[in-house]
């Protein structure tokens, strides 16, 4: 009897310290969870406790950099064009560029005014020489330059094939405002594309209207070629040997993809 009633005590002892409930159930008294238990509930977290800080604190330091960016002064107009200005070492580059670029299409607009005027008020000429002197001088002309840039970029550098290219075309200009335009009477063959007229038909008035006055095509073909060669394909290729890629998506106003 006495074993038995050890054994129930350290029944009891053993439920008391799992459950937290006394030994004396039968009363109904309710003990307190022990120590354990308690450091066991708060030992458990949710893994969603750490999301939960890291926005708040992510909000919370958003706002606080919001704040600061609308404490901050805005800069004045001066300051922001001062910003815009590029560096004195960039600025060797740009200015020289720019400028060639302005005189380049300056010159083109007064040559693309210049050269209609010419051939369409010539002696023996008309609009309707236009036509002619696009198709059968001014094409071959560009495909012959075509050959000819694609041998010189085989053999030199962009910068030389520049230069090689454009003397030509300024030597040419100043020779015709210089010599050539003053002495139009004696250098155009009037008399003997006369001559030739009389024996062919009138469908062959605008080819000798270019014969009658070539300088004044080879002056139209030369200013036709300025701005598709010069202004458009020299110019560009030139500008992108000497511009680095930051350069260029720093100045473009396109959006480079």
């Amino acid at each position: 009897m006495g074993k038995f009633t050890v054994a129930i005590v350290c029944l009891l002892a053993a439920l008391q310290a799992s459950s937290g409930f006394s030994p004396a159930g039968r009363v109904g008294t309710l003990v307190a969870p022990t120590s354990s238990a308690a450091s066991n509930t708060k030992a458990f977290r949710s893994p969603f406790a750490n999301s939960i800080d890291n926005k708040c604190s992510t909000s919370s330091s958003l706002y606080m950099s919001e704040g600061d960016a609308a404490a901050a002064p805005k800069k004045s107009f001066m300051q922001k064009m001062k910003a815009k200005i590029p560096p004195a070492n960039e600025r060797k580059k740009l200015i020289p560029l720019a400028s060639m670029f302005f005189f380049i299409l300056f010159n083109y607009t007064i040559l693309r005014d210049t050269k209609d005027v010419l051939m369409v008020t010539a002696k023996g000429s008309g609009a309707e020489v236009i036509p002619f002197i696009k198709t059968y001088v001014n094409l071959p002309a560009a495909i012959g330059f075509t050959a000819l840039y694609s041998k010189l970029c085989d053999r030199m550098e962009q910068k030389d094939v520049f230069y090689a290219c454009t003397i030509p075309f300024l030597f040419f200009f100043a020779a015709f405002a210089f010599i050539i335009f003053p002495n139009v009477g004696m250098l155009h063959p009037h008399a003997f594309v006369d001559k030739i007229a009389l024996a062919l038909p009138e469908g062959f008035g605008a080819p000798l209207a270019i014969v009658r006055n070539w300088s004044y095509a080879v002056f139209y073909v030369m200013a036709e070629m300025w701005g598709s060669v010069v202004a458009s394909l020299l110019f560009w290729s030139f500008a992108n040997e000497v511009t680095t890629v930051d350069e260029a998506k720093k100045y473009c106003e396109c959006e480079m993809t």
